[in-house]
């Protein structure tokens, strides 16, 4: 139905191949990669068992082959030739990241319900700081990147109180500006907006909001977009922002240049990503200030300090719900994406249509989040018709949820040492860790580093599911996170899933065990509406 409508709306529906991050590099069970190293359109085609077809439109460019002797090999050479990412800053890893909107005192009053409740954040991002539009697809931000005080009051001083509590205060940008915005015309004023065949300013549509997009190969525009995010957003005192789209660059567009929108398309995420880090970088803010992107093309992990999987929809569906996180988390990692991650509950949703967040999917969706590197909701874009982290009903198991990721800090931030270092994924295909494992293994489940197996659940309505243990040397074991279980490893199992207790398991000569172990002490978070151990409510 999603499709549906934005296929109607704006010719944008999608499938389930379909992508914001298109990179023409494939990497082989038989340990190489093959990468091109031009723009231009290509279409990577593995439907013939006999040979690979690389088509690439107009000329191509370079074709790099590398060979390794062993698939974790290979991925560290393809993250080595790409470029891989920095290590996060802690505060993002030790705690949640929660996001409110709609001006000063809703989010306040969210904030002390998670107090309340003992939720541990480090963050809350307000995605509406520059303010708000209201469309028929919900309350959207308006593109216009300056802090909206009247909708925000005294945020800026909220920044400096709230830092001193350890909190930080996340953003929102991309690199298109509202037509009704000041910083519309003044780009367009400076001839700093993608142009189109007749050489006005090429307007493009997002459901009901009109606007342009800055030419990222106009040098000025560049430096002028640059400035931007570097004295609205980080001087004011943001700890980060959703550096969102950068794929939507028309293909008839005329750019600074000379180059036509089909030859700098798929380049337009990677300086997109580059302009992002400059600011950060020349504000002194690089291992402090988190920008997270979701487009991508080759050399945006050189750039980007984190992925995040996108738009998903308030389901379970495998095409954009909270499978395709599980599967896009751990493919991205195959090609330098050190980091990623996804909003907890996801985000498309439309009411009217049925497509709405469940306390079911938020609870799964975040007991997910656990095992990876960033835990970040989104209230989505029908706020009122999805159930949020703040809720009555959900608030005390959410929290539980949120102090289970932040007993897992330093195994996280260990992992993601090693990873930048090693050049492999935070969350890694399970072949990554066992290239030797006598019985294939299921792309359904992953390794978090590797002393960590993660199987989350998916399915609505499930209760349990199937878990592929691996080989493990010598009298090592498997031990299972939340009971301290020991099995066996090289056996398929049916593992039972309680709500907030996805299969999880921990090598046992794993020397973050006693990290491991806190899980099963109850977590204790004291209400007025009860108390909440390991997930479970009593009165």
């Amino acid at each position: 139905m999603t499709t549906f409508v934005a296929d109607s709306q704006e010719n944008a529906g999608g499938d389930y191949y379909t992508t914001y991050y298109a990179q023409p590099t494939f990497v082989s069970s038989r340990n190489y990669f093959c990468h091109h190293e031009g723009t231009n359109y290509a279409v990577l085609d593995f439907s013939d068992d006999n040979f690979h077809e690389f088509f690439v439109y107009k000329r191509p460019g370079k074709f790099t082959f590398r060979v390794a002797d062993s698939l974790p090999s290979t991925v560290q050479s393809v993250s080595r030739f790409l470029g891989n990412m920095p290590e996060l800053p802690d505060w993002i890893q030790e705690k949640a990241i929660v996001a409110v909107q709609g001006g000063t005192d809703r989010m306040k009053q969210k904030c002390e319900i998670g107090k309340k409740f003992g939720v541990p954040f480090s963050g809350v991002w307000i995605q509406d700081w520059s303010g708000q539009k209201h469309t028929p697809f919900g309350d959207r931000v308006f593109w216009n990147w300056k802090w909206d005080k009247n909708h925000y009051p005294e945020l800026d001083q909220i920044i400096k109180d709230w830092a001193k509590d350890g909190i930080r205060l996340l953003g929102y940008i991309n690199p298109n500006l509202d037509s009704s915005g000041d910083l519309f015309k003044e780009a367009a004023s400076k001839g700093y907006l993608v142009k189109n065949s007749t050489g006005g300013v090429y307007l493009r549509r997002s459901i009901t909001l009109i606007f342009g997009q800055v030419d990222l190969t106009n040098p000025d525009a560049y430096n002028w977009y640059k400035n931007v995010i570097k004295t609205n957003m980080i001087d004011l005192g943001l700890g980060g922002w959703m550096a969102d789209f950068g794929e939507y660059l028309a293909v008839d567009a005329v750019l600074a240049d000379g180059r036509t929108g089909m030859e700098a398309h798929n380049e337009w995420p990677v300086l997109w990503a580059k302009l992002n880090r400059e600011a950060v970088e020349e504000s002194g803010k690089l291992g402090e200030v988190v920008f997270y992107t979701r487009s991508g093309f080759s050399g945006t992990t050189k750039y980007s300090t984190l992925l995040w999987n996108g738009d998903q929809n308030v389901d379970f569906s495998l095409d954009d719900g909270v499978r395709s996180a599980l599967y896009s988390s751990v493919g991205s990692g195959m090609n330098g994406n050190t980091y990623s991650h996804f909003d907890i509950g996801g985000y498309t949703t439309f009411g009217r249509f049925g497509l709405v967040r469940t306390k079911e999917l938020l609870l799964r969706s975040a007991e997910f989040a656990v095992f990876t590197s960033v835990f970040r909701t989104h209230e989505g874009n029908e706020i009122a018709s999805n159930v949020q982290w703040y809720d009555d009903q959900v608030t005390a198991e959410f929290a539980t949820q949120a102090k289970h990721f932040a007993l897992l800090a330093d195994y996280r931030k260990a992992v993601g040492k090693e990873s930048v270092s090693s050049g492999l994924p935070t969350m890694r295909m399970m072949s990554l860790v066992f290239p030797t494992n006598p019985e294939p293994l299921p792309y359904d489940q992953y390794m978090f580093g590797t002393d960590l197996l993660v199987a989350p659940i998916y399915m609505e309505s499930a209760t349990n599911r199937q878990v592929t243990l691996p080989a493990l040397p010598g009298d090592h074991t498997w031990v299972h996170i939340w009971s301290g279980q020991t099995l066996q490893g090289l056996q398929t199992i049916q593992a039972e899933a309680p709500m907030g207790q996805p299969p999880v398991y921990y090598r046992s000569d794993s020397q973050f065990a006693s990290t491991f172990q806190k899980l099963r002490t109850p977590v204790d978070t004291a209400t007025n509406s009860g108390q909440v151990v390991n997930g479970i409510i009593g009165k």
